[in-house]
Protein backbone atom coordinates (compact mmCIF):
# COMPACT_ATOMS: atom_id res chain seq x y z
CA UNK A 1 0.00 0.00 0.00
CA UNK A 2 1.25 3.11 -1.07
CA UNK A 3 2.23 5.71 1.93
CA UNK A 4 0.96 9.21 2.45
CA UNK A 5 3.95 10.67 0.32
CA UNK A 6 3.29 8.57 -2.25
CA UNK A 7 -0.24 9.66 -2.32
CA UNK A 8 0.46 12.82 -2.21
CA UNK A 9 2.54 12.75 -5.01
CA UNK A 10 0.40 10.71 -7.34
CA UNK A 11 -2.61 13.15 -6.57
CA UNK A 12 -0.25 16.00 -7.76
CA UNK A 13 0.58 13.85 -11.00
CA UNK A 14 -3.32 13.61 -11.60
CA UNK A 15 -4.43 17.21 -11.45
CA UNK A 16 -1.38 18.47 -13.05
CA UNK A 17 -2.14 16.52 -15.73
CA UNK A 18 -6.00 17.62 -16.17
CA UNK A 19 -4.80 20.90 -15.79
CA UNK A 20 -2.36 20.77 -18.88
CA UNK A 21 -5.43 19.89 -20.59
CA UNK A 22 -7.66 21.86 -20.10
CA UNK A 23 -5.25 24.86 -20.70
CA UNK A 24 -4.18 23.49 -23.95
CA UNK A 25 -8.20 23.53 -24.98
CA UNK A 26 -8.20 26.99 -23.69
CA UNK A 27 -5.20 28.33 -25.29
CA UNK A 28 -6.92 27.05 -28.50
CA UNK A 29 -10.42 28.46 -28.37
CA UNK A 30 -11.31 24.91 -28.35
CA UNK A 31 -13.34 22.49 -26.50
CA UNK A 32 -11.93 19.30 -25.38
CA UNK A 33 -11.61 16.24 -27.78
CA UNK A 34 -13.64 12.90 -26.67
CA UNK A 35 -9.69 11.50 -25.81
CA UNK A 36 -9.22 14.49 -23.95
CA UNK A 37 -12.57 14.56 -22.06
CA UNK A 38 -12.44 11.13 -20.81
CA UNK A 39 -8.53 11.22 -19.76
CA UNK A 40 -9.15 14.21 -17.56
CA UNK A 41 -11.96 12.61 -16.22
CA UNK A 42 -10.15 9.29 -15.55
CA UNK A 43 -7.43 11.99 -13.57
CA UNK A 44 -10.43 13.24 -11.62
CA UNK A 45 -11.69 9.99 -10.56
CA UNK A 46 -7.87 9.39 -9.09
CA UNK A 47 -8.05 12.49 -7.41
CA UNK A 48 -11.47 11.75 -5.70
CA UNK A 49 -9.96 7.94 -4.65
CA UNK A 50 -7.22 9.23 -3.07
CA UNK A 51 -8.87 12.26 -0.80
CA UNK A 52 -10.38 10.33 1.57
CA UNK A 53 -7.52 7.89 1.60
CA UNK A 54 -5.32 11.09 2.29
CA UNK A 55 -7.65 12.58 4.39
CA UNK A 56 -8.01 9.58 7.09
CA UNK A 57 -4.18 8.76 6.84
CA UNK A 58 -3.42 12.45 8.31
CA UNK A 59 -6.56 12.60 10.57
CA UNK A 60 -4.20 9.71 12.62
CA UNK A 61 -1.00 12.08 12.74
CA UNK A 62 -1.14 13.03 16.10
CA UNK A 63 1.48 15.68 14.95
CA UNK A 64 0.10 17.68 11.60
CA UNK A 65 -3.34 18.41 14.18
CA UNK A 66 -0.66 20.97 15.28
CA UNK A 67 -0.26 22.67 11.85
CA UNK A 68 -1.12 25.65 11.55
CA UNK A 69 -1.09 26.91 7.82
CA UNK A 70 0.81 24.02 6.84
CA UNK A 71 3.98 24.79 9.08
CA UNK A 72 4.42 23.61 12.59
CA UNK A 73 5.87 27.34 13.57
CA UNK A 74 3.98 29.71 12.30
CA UNK A 75 5.18 32.29 9.67
CA UNK A 76 3.50 35.35 11.34
CA UNK A 77 5.35 37.03 14.19
CA UNK A 78 4.24 36.30 17.78
CA UNK A 79 2.41 32.82 16.61
CA UNK A 80 1.90 29.94 18.63
CA UNK A 81 1.96 26.49 16.69
CA UNK A 82 0.86 24.95 19.97
CA UNK A 83 -2.10 25.88 21.69
CA UNK A 84 -2.54 25.35 25.45
CA UNK A 85 -4.36 26.75 28.42
CA UNK A 86 -2.13 28.55 31.04
CA UNK A 87 -1.40 26.70 33.92
CA UNK A 88 -3.07 26.58 37.15
CA UNK A 89 -1.27 28.26 39.88
CA UNK A 90 -2.96 26.49 42.72
CA UNK A 91 -5.27 23.56 42.74
CA UNK A 92 -8.61 23.78 44.76
CA UNK A 93 -7.54 21.88 47.57
CA UNK A 94 -4.52 23.35 48.61
CA UNK A 95 -7.08 26.59 48.26
CA UNK A 96 -9.66 25.09 50.75
CA UNK A 97 -6.64 23.54 53.15
CA UNK A 98 -5.34 26.86 53.08
CA UNK A 99 -8.63 28.46 54.42
CA UNK A 100 -9.52 25.67 56.66
CA UNK A 101 -6.18 26.10 57.99
CA UNK A 102 -6.75 30.11 58.99
CA UNK A 103 -10.50 29.27 59.77
CA UNK A 104 -9.34 27.37 62.67
CA UNK A 105 -6.60 29.45 63.73
CA UNK A 106 -3.85 27.21 63.08
CA UNK A 107 -5.37 24.46 64.67
CA UNK A 108 -6.66 22.73 61.73
CA UNK A 109 -4.18 21.05 59.76
CA UNK A 110 -4.66 19.39 56.02
CA UNK A 111 -3.24 17.60 53.49
CA UNK A 112 -2.00 20.02 51.83
CA UNK A 113 -0.17 21.63 54.18
CA UNK A 114 2.55 19.25 54.79
CA UNK A 115 4.23 19.92 51.39
CA UNK A 116 7.17 17.70 51.99
CA UNK A 117 5.32 14.51 52.45
CA UNK A 118 3.48 13.49 48.55
CA UNK A 119 0.82 11.36 50.42
CA UNK A 120 0.00 13.87 53.47
CA UNK A 121 -0.84 16.87 50.49
CA UNK A 122 2.06 17.25 48.23
CA UNK A 123 -0.10 16.16 45.64
CA UNK A 124 -2.53 18.78 45.52
CA UNK A 125 1.03 21.10 45.47
CA UNK A 126 1.06 22.18 41.77
CA UNK A 127 4.48 22.05 39.93
CA UNK A 128 4.90 25.57 37.98
CA UNK A 129 7.30 25.96 35.53
CA UNK A 130 7.41 29.30 34.05
CA UNK A 131 6.18 29.34 30.16
CA UNK A 132 9.84 31.21 28.82
CA UNK A 133 13.22 30.34 28.86
CA UNK A 134 15.60 32.33 29.35
CA UNK A 135 18.53 32.86 26.45
CA UNK A 136 21.57 33.94 26.86
CA UNK A 137 22.80 36.61 24.86
CA UNK A 138 24.44 36.25 21.96
CA UNK A 139 27.71 37.16 20.46
CA UNK A 140 28.05 40.74 19.04
CA UNK A 141 27.67 41.27 15.72
CA UNK A 142 28.65 44.14 13.40
CA UNK A 143 29.93 43.29 9.60
CA UNK A 144 26.14 42.88 7.74
CA UNK A 145 24.86 45.54 9.53
CA UNK A 146 28.00 48.05 8.31
CA UNK A 147 28.70 46.06 4.70
CA UNK A 148 26.81 45.64 1.44
CA UNK A 149 24.35 43.50 1.56
CA UNK A 150 22.65 41.99 -1.68
CA UNK A 151 20.81 39.37 -3.17
CA UNK A 152 22.02 37.40 -5.34
CA UNK A 153 20.62 34.20 -7.76
CA UNK A 154 24.01 33.19 -9.28
CA UNK A 155 28.46 33.64 -8.91
CA UNK A 156 29.08 37.06 -9.84
CA UNK A 157 32.12 38.00 -11.44
CA UNK A 158 33.11 41.64 -9.89
CA UNK A 159 35.54 43.75 -11.85
CA UNK A 160 37.70 46.08 -10.00
CA UNK A 161 40.50 48.70 -10.73
CA UNK A 162 43.58 47.79 -9.86
CA UNK A 163 45.76 50.65 -10.58
CA UNK A 164 45.78 54.05 -12.32
CA UNK A 165 46.88 55.23 -15.59
CA UNK A 166 49.62 57.76 -15.24
CA UNK A 167 49.83 61.19 -16.94
CA UNK A 168 52.99 62.84 -18.02
CA UNK A 169 53.86 66.06 -19.43
CA UNK A 170 54.14 66.39 -23.66
CA UNK A 171 56.72 68.72 -24.86
CA UNK A 172 55.87 71.48 -27.87
CA UNK A 173 55.96 69.48 -31.16
CA UNK A 174 57.50 70.84 -34.45
CA UNK A 175 57.64 69.35 -37.67
CA UNK A 176 61.17 67.84 -38.00
CA UNK A 177 60.63 66.47 -34.17
CA UNK A 178 57.67 64.96 -32.93
CA UNK A 179 56.58 63.81 -29.86
CA UNK A 180 53.82 61.85 -28.85
CA UNK A 181 51.82 61.47 -25.86
CA UNK A 182 52.81 58.32 -23.73
CA UNK A 183 50.37 55.30 -23.35
CA UNK A 184 49.82 54.17 -19.34
CA UNK A 185 46.56 52.17 -18.79
CA UNK A 186 45.03 50.81 -16.00
CA UNK A 187 45.01 47.72 -14.74
CA UNK A 188 41.89 45.53 -13.55
CA UNK A 189 40.78 43.11 -11.13
CA UNK A 190 38.43 40.75 -10.38
CA UNK A 191 36.93 38.61 -7.99
CA UNK A 192 33.85 36.22 -7.36
CA UNK A 193 30.78 36.82 -5.05
CA UNK A 194 29.77 32.93 -4.97
CA UNK A 195 27.55 31.41 -2.05
CA UNK A 196 28.06 28.76 0.49
CA UNK A 197 26.29 27.18 2.98
CA UNK A 198 25.55 26.98 6.38
CA UNK A 199 22.88 26.03 8.62
CA UNK A 200 22.17 24.02 11.74
CA UNK A 201 19.70 21.73 13.14
CA UNK A 202 17.81 20.81 16.15
CA UNK A 203 16.37 17.58 17.48
CA UNK A 204 12.74 17.35 19.11
CA UNK A 205 10.38 14.80 20.63
CA UNK A 206 7.02 15.52 19.84
CA UNK A 207 6.06 15.59 23.33
CA UNK A 208 8.54 18.39 24.16
CA UNK A 209 6.89 20.51 21.17
CA UNK A 210 3.32 19.60 22.38
CA UNK A 211 3.54 20.54 26.14
CA UNK A 212 6.16 23.24 25.53
CA UNK A 213 4.53 26.19 23.70
CA UNK A 214 7.63 28.89 23.75
CA UNK A 215 9.82 25.96 22.97
CA UNK A 216 9.27 25.65 19.45
CA UNK A 217 10.06 29.86 19.58
CA UNK A 218 12.99 29.72 21.60
CA UNK A 219 14.39 26.61 19.07
CA UNK A 220 13.60 28.90 16.05
CA UNK A 221 15.45 31.33 17.64
CA UNK A 222 18.49 29.68 18.75
CA UNK A 223 19.34 29.08 15.50
CA UNK A 224 18.67 31.80 14.05
CA UNK A 225 21.49 33.07 16.29
CA UNK A 226 24.09 30.63 15.88
CA UNK A 227 23.85 30.79 12.16
CA UNK A 228 24.37 34.56 12.36
CA UNK A 229 27.22 34.49 14.88
CA UNK A 230 29.10 31.38 12.42
CA UNK A 231 28.76 34.04 9.55
CA UNK A 232 29.86 36.83 11.51
CA UNK A 233 33.22 34.93 12.18
CA UNK A 234 33.77 33.95 8.07
CA UNK A 235 33.46 37.51 7.62
CA UNK A 236 35.73 38.84 10.35
CA UNK A 237 38.21 36.19 9.66
CA UNK A 238 37.18 33.80 7.16
CA UNK A 239 39.85 32.33 4.54
CA UNK A 240 38.03 32.84 1.31
CA UNK A 241 38.38 29.57 -0.04
CA UNK A 242 35.29 27.52 0.38
CA UNK A 243 33.48 30.11 2.57
CA UNK A 244 33.58 34.12 2.70
CA UNK A 245 36.35 35.86 2.95
CA UNK A 246 37.10 37.80 6.37
CA UNK A 247 38.46 41.30 6.18
CA UNK A 248 41.17 40.40 8.78
CA UNK A 249 44.00 40.35 6.31
CA UNK A 250 42.52 41.48 3.36
CA UNK A 251 42.32 45.23 3.83
CA UNK A 252 44.53 48.69 3.70
CA UNK A 253 47.51 48.31 5.67
CA UNK A 254 46.61 51.25 7.88
CA UNK A 255 49.07 51.75 10.90
CA UNK A 256 51.35 49.52 12.84
CA UNK A 257 51.69 51.26 16.24
CA UNK A 258 53.52 50.85 20.05
CA UNK A 259 51.49 50.53 22.70
CA UNK A 260 51.50 54.17 24.85
CA UNK A 261 53.65 54.81 27.35
CA UNK A 262 50.85 53.51 29.94
CA UNK A 263 51.15 50.33 28.12
CA UNK A 264 47.78 50.71 26.66
CA UNK A 265 48.09 48.32 23.38
CA UNK A 266 45.49 50.90 21.49
CA UNK A 267 46.42 53.90 21.66
CA UNK A 268 45.11 57.95 21.65
CA UNK A 269 47.66 58.54 19.36
CA UNK A 270 47.01 55.70 17.24
CA UNK A 271 43.62 56.17 16.05
CA UNK A 272 44.57 59.76 14.70
CA UNK A 273 46.94 58.32 12.90
CA UNK A 274 44.54 55.92 11.12
CA UNK A 275 42.35 58.89 10.30
CA UNK A 276 45.49 59.98 7.80
CA UNK A 277 45.33 56.72 6.32
CA UNK A 278 42.00 56.50 5.12
CA UNK A 279 41.02 58.70 1.51
CA UNK A 280 39.30 61.40 2.13
CA UNK A 281 36.15 60.18 -0.36
CA UNK A 282 35.92 57.39 1.97
CA UNK A 283 35.40 59.45 5.05
CA UNK A 284 31.86 60.59 4.72
CA UNK A 285 30.76 56.97 5.56
CA UNK A 286 33.77 55.66 7.61
CA UNK A 287 33.05 53.37 10.91
CA UNK A 288 35.10 51.92 13.47
CA UNK A 289 34.99 48.20 13.73
CA UNK A 290 36.25 46.41 17.04
CA UNK A 291 35.62 44.36 20.24
CA UNK A 292 33.96 45.77 23.24
CA UNK A 293 37.13 44.50 25.44
CA UNK A 294 39.16 46.76 22.69
CA UNK A 295 37.13 50.34 23.32
CA UNK A 296 37.98 49.56 26.61
CA UNK A 297 41.58 49.97 26.21
CA UNK A 298 40.95 53.35 24.67
CA UNK A 299 38.58 54.49 27.16
CA UNK A 300 41.01 53.88 29.64
CA UNK A 301 43.58 55.29 27.43
CA UNK A 302 41.28 58.62 27.14
CA UNK A 303 41.02 58.79 30.98
CA UNK A 304 44.43 58.45 31.66
CA UNK A 305 45.61 61.16 28.93
CA UNK A 306 43.32 63.28 31.25
CA UNK A 307 41.73 65.31 27.79
CA UNK A 308 40.37 68.40 27.69
CA UNK A 309 38.13 67.13 24.55
CA UNK A 310 37.14 63.72 25.07
CA UNK A 311 37.94 61.84 22.15
CA UNK A 312 35.50 58.70 22.63
CA UNK A 313 31.86 59.71 23.37
CA UNK A 314 28.00 58.35 23.49
CA UNK A 315 25.02 60.20 22.22
CA UNK A 316 21.45 59.02 21.68
CA UNK A 317 23.37 55.07 22.83
CA UNK A 318 25.93 54.91 20.15
CA UNK A 319 29.16 55.37 20.92
CA UNK A 320 31.38 57.14 18.59
CA UNK A 321 35.44 57.90 18.13
CA UNK A 322 36.67 61.13 16.61
CA UNK A 323 33.09 62.03 15.79
CA UNK A 324 32.73 58.47 13.48
CA UNK A 325 30.36 55.51 14.80
CA UNK A 326 31.57 52.70 16.85
CA UNK A 327 30.11 49.24 16.17
CA UNK A 328 31.17 45.68 17.91
CA UNK A 329 31.76 42.50 16.60
CA UNK A 330 33.06 39.70 19.30
CA UNK A 331 34.58 37.75 15.89
CA UNK A 332 37.62 40.68 16.12
CA UNK A 333 40.59 39.79 17.53
CA UNK A 334 41.81 40.91 20.66
CA UNK A 335 44.37 43.30 21.39
CA UNK A 336 47.52 41.64 21.25
CA UNK A 337 51.44 42.11 19.95
CA UNK A 338 51.04 41.45 16.06
CA UNK A 339 47.20 41.81 16.02
CA UNK A 340 44.64 43.67 14.61
CA UNK A 341 41.94 44.69 17.13
CA UNK A 342 40.36 47.88 14.76
CA UNK A 343 39.38 48.37 11.62
CA UNK A 344 38.38 52.37 10.55
CA UNK A 345 36.79 52.52 6.74
CA UNK A 346 33.76 52.81 4.49
CA UNK A 347 32.55 49.17 4.76
CA UNK A 348 29.75 49.21 2.83
CA UNK A 349 32.47 50.44 -0.44
CA UNK A 350 35.04 48.21 0.88
CA UNK A 351 32.68 45.06 1.57
CA UNK A 352 29.83 43.13 -0.30
CA UNK A 353 27.69 40.39 1.33
CA UNK A 354 26.20 38.24 -1.03
CA UNK A 355 22.95 36.28 -0.24
CA UNK A 356 21.68 33.77 -2.51
CA UNK A 357 18.08 33.63 -2.94
CA UNK A 358 17.85 36.82 -0.07
CA UNK A 359 18.61 37.61 3.46
CA UNK A 360 15.86 35.31 4.51
CA UNK A 361 17.38 32.74 6.94
CA UNK A 362 15.07 29.47 5.71
CA UNK A 363 13.61 27.19 8.55
CA UNK A 364 12.32 24.01 7.48
CA UNK A 365 10.19 21.39 9.50
CA UNK A 366 11.36 17.51 8.66
CA UNK A 367 8.65 14.95 10.54
CA UNK A 368 9.53 11.98 8.57
CA UNK A 369 13.00 10.99 8.60
CA UNK A 370 12.79 10.48 12.68
CA UNK A 371 8.89 9.59 12.70
CA UNK A 372 8.86 6.17 14.31
CA UNK A 373 11.22 7.67 16.78
CA UNK A 374 8.86 10.57 17.80
CA UNK A 375 10.85 13.10 16.62
CA UNK A 376 10.72 16.11 14.55
CA UNK A 377 13.87 17.81 12.81
CA UNK A 378 14.07 21.41 12.89
CA UNK A 379 16.79 22.25 10.18
CA UNK A 380 17.74 26.54 9.80
CA UNK A 381 20.15 27.34 6.68
CA UNK A 382 20.91 30.33 4.54
CA UNK A 383 23.62 30.63 1.43
CA UNK A 384 26.10 33.11 1.40
CA UNK A 385 29.19 34.98 0.59
CA UNK A 386 31.27 37.62 1.78
CA UNK A 387 34.14 39.69 -0.26
CA UNK A 388 36.46 42.40 0.10
CA UNK A 389 35.23 44.31 -2.72
CA UNK A 390 37.73 47.60 -2.47
CA UNK A 391 41.04 46.88 0.52
CA UNK A 392 41.33 50.59 0.53
CA UNK A 393 37.99 51.69 1.76
CA UNK A 394 39.33 50.35 4.73
CA UNK A 395 42.29 50.57 7.26
CA UNK A 396 43.40 48.72 10.03
CA UNK A 397 45.09 49.04 13.19
CA UNK A 398 48.11 46.81 13.99
CA UNK A 399 49.60 46.50 17.43
CA UNK A 400 53.35 45.97 16.66
CA UNK A 401 54.76 42.50 16.84
CA UNK A 402 57.75 43.34 19.24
Amino acid sequence: MANLFEMKQQREVALAKADSLLKAAENAHRELNPAESAEVDTCMIAVNALNPQIKSIESRNTILKHVKSGMLIPAAPGGRGFEKPEPVTFSEDYANAFYEHIASGGKQISAALYEGSSTSGGYAVPVTVDGQIVPLAPNEMGVRKLANVIPTVMDIKVPSQASFGTAAGKAESSTSTPTSFTESDPTLGQFTLSAFMGGITHTVSWELAQDVPSFQSFAVTDMTLALQMYEENLFVNGTGTGQAQGLIGNVGVGVTEEPDSAGNLVSISGTLDILSKLNAIYHNGASWLMSRPTSIIIRKAQVQANLFEPVWTREGGQDYLHGYPVEYSTSMPAAARGAAPVLFGDFKLGYVIGDRGGSGINVKILDQPLATQGQIILLAYRRMDGRVRRSEAIQGYNVAAS
